[in-house]
């Protein structure tokens, strides 16, 4: 009965068909050799090198690194960076002026705290005008906190202008050409007739 069930089972087995290897891609008509690209793809990607720009932190100041030069957000010459992207440039003047006014508020802020505090020592001390200064002591704590709450819209607006005009700077850095080589001066340009 044995040799029955094997003569079965493998008579019911399905053919396998031979390995074959899989047929060769047709050779390209145009060899590329690794490593060689058009002049054009390689001037460009030197231009886009030179001048793309990398987001950095350092402390408590934003700042963008265009190879080894470093514009920070509260430096005078910060827009420089972004004079090739006309919208990049005019988003990073916005997200300057932004954030000088947010220093500017808070410091003024902060100012008022320090003299509002200032004042309440002097009322422990003069007892006379204690009421007085008091509440004058109140009344500058509430500016100040007041000028510190009026700065926070700007400083927001200037963390997301200079995000923006990074963005917007290397986006559109992409799609700016180099300059083309500038003729070699010395010699008169005259127009060819057709």
């Amino acid at each position: 009965m044995s040799p029955l069930l094997l003569a079965l089972v493998l008579f019911q087995t399905p053919e396998v068909a031979p390995l074959t290897t899989p047929p060769l891609a047709p050779p390209s008509t145009e060899a590329v050799s690794p490593g060689a690209e058009p002049p054009e793809v390689k001037l460009f990607a030197e231009f886009v090198d030179r001048h793309l720009l990398a987001i950095g932190a350092s402390g408590s100041s934003m700042e963008v690194r265009q190879r080894e030069r470093v514009f920070r957000l509260q430096d005078d010459d910060f827009e420089t960076a972004f004079k090739l992207v006309p919208e990049a440039f005019a988003s990073a003047q916005q997200a300057h002026s932004d954030f000088l006014v947010a220093s500017r508020l808070q410091i003024a802020g902060l100012a008022v705290v320090g003299a509002a505090l200032a004042v309440t020592v002097v009322s422990t001390l003069v007892r006379t005008l204690l009421l007085p200064l008091l509440i004058a002591s109140l009344a500058a704590s509430g500016v100040g906190l007041v000028l510190s709450l009026i700065a926070l819209p700007f400083a927001l607006s200037a963390q997301s202008k200079f995000f923006s005009a990074v963005a917007g700077y290397n986006r559109g850095l992409l799609d700016l050409r180099p300059p083309q080589n500038p003729a070699l001066g010395g010699g008169l340009t005259l127009a060819l007739p057709e």
